[in-house]
């Protein structure tokens, strides 16, 4: 489905993204990866034996300062890490120019799809999906979350033969762990078909639609997931406790999930969600906000 020579199932996304960043980067590598990547790549990061160097959030710049600071000290090899689409603020990475940056330093880069898999990209396969087409798996690495939209568990990661191989041989979250169950194994097959369907492509085309309505409502970054940045925390809490009330499933994500004094309520978009529902979303959020401020 996403056109890798290989592909590794993990039993989790959390596991595929520990196990992958502790075995494939060694001690004369770097690491650069932005600030918001999710913490289960941070975990493995942690954990690797590779240097390691944070880049502030999608700036180009900074990446290449910091890939280049990182070349001059003659590593083995360099990896980037990033999200396609950030699990808070629902911003997509730069992904074309960090290639362009990978190519240039010889860096590999590593994208977890988690939040693209089944509703970014031509046909689901993820914000990387152009990028893959164009480019291979030479030097990209895909990790795409089975859960979320694909609705099931685990983690698939996408790469080039050699690299899934070696994943398999050194990677201890693999080896160490209990398999995913086969009906899992199915399931996800069945998920992937049905992204790859007309059905697939005509829910992401009404998600597509609701997307920018919340846009229009909200702003934000037009995606699937909609930050609704409060600021202060117990404020946060106070207008989520009440919206849950009124029966939306939504909650506030407060430090050290987001910086502080960036607290927000994290809307989460599907294709089973209706107009009516949004819209009735949006005129109880403003009438809770606008009581809290009187």
């Amino acid at each position: 489905y996403f056109a890798a020579p290989k592909t590794l199932y993990f039993a989790t996304g959390f596991q595929a993204n520990t196990a992958l960043f502790q075995a494939l980067p060694h001690r004369h590598d770097v690491i650069v990866f932005d600030e918001f990547v999710h913490a289960s790549a941070r975990e493995g990061i942690q954990n690797a034996a590779a240097k390691h160097v944070k880049v502030q959030h999608n700036d180009l710049n900074a990446f290449e300062d910091a890939l280049l600071k990182a070349r001059q000290k003659n590593p083995q090899h360099i990896w980037i890490a990033v999200e396609s689409v950030y699990s808070m603020d629902g911003d997509i990475a730069p992904l074309e120019e960090l290639y362009a940056l990978a190519e240039k330093f010889d860096a590999t880069l590593i994208i977890d799809e988690a939040h693209g898999t089944g509703v970014m990209g031509p046909h689901g396969k993820g914000v990387s999906e152009d990028l893959v087409m164009k480019h291979g798996y030479e030097r990209i690495i895909t990790l795409h979350t089975c859960g979320k939209a694909l609705g099931v568990a685990g983690g698939l990661v996408c790469a080039s033969a050699d690299t899934v191989d070696y994943l398999i041989n050194t990677a201890r979250g693999f080896i160490y762990s209990t398999a995913p169950l086969p009906l899992q194994a199915h399931l996800v097959k069945t998920a992937l078909e049905i992204c790859a369907s007309e059905a697939g492509a005509e829910r992401r085309r009404v998600l597509e639609k609701l997307c920018q309505k919340a846009q229009q409502f909200f702003g934000g970054p037009g995606t699937h997931i909609v930050p609704i940045v409060i600021g202060d925390d117990a404020a946060c809490a106070d207008i989520a406790q009440k919206l849950q009330s009124d029966g939306y499933d939504i909650r506030a994500i407060r430090p050290p999930t987001v910086p502080e004094g960036g607290s927000r309520l994290r809307l989460s978009l599907s294709a089973s969600l209706s107009d009516d529902v949004l819209s009735g979303f949006f005129e109880d959020f403003k009438k809770h906000q606008q009581k809290r401020a009187a």
